[in-house]
C-alpha cells in the first residue's frame, strides 16, 4: 500500500514510454492491467486527480471491488505493454 508520503510518479511521466496501469488485487494477486489515458481521464472526471497523480496513489481511488475475491485493497504500478516488432 503507498503512504502519502511516497505517492510514486506522476502518471504524465508514462506517457513517453507508452506506459499503463496495472491494478493489483493485494489478496488474490491478480491484476489488470489499464491504458493509462483513460485512467487519467476518469481521475480527472470524478476531480481526484490528474497527470501528475502519482502511480502508487491511484489506487486509493479505486472504488469498484475485485471481481474474484471482493475485496478493496489494491496496489498500483506501472505496466508496458509488450510492443511486437512487425518486422522479421
Amino acid at each position: 500500500m503507498s503512504s502519502p508520503q511516497n505517492p510514486g510518479v506522476p502518471l504524465a511521466h508514462y506517457r513517453q514510454h507508452g506506459g499503463g496501469v496495472r491494478l493489483t488485487c493485494v489478496a488474490r494477486m491478480r491484476h489488470r492491467d489499464l491504458p493509462l489515458e483513460p485512467v487519467i481521464a476518469r481521475l480527472e472526471a470524478r476531480g481526484v486527480g490528474n497527470a501528475q497523480t502519482g502511480i502508487k496513489a491511484v489506487a486509493a481511488f479505486v472504488t469498484a471491488p475485485c471481481p474474484s475475491c471482493g475485496g478493496r485493497h489494491f496496489e498500483t504500478a506501472p505496466w508496458f505493454p509488450v510492443r511486437r516488432n512487425s518486422q522479421v
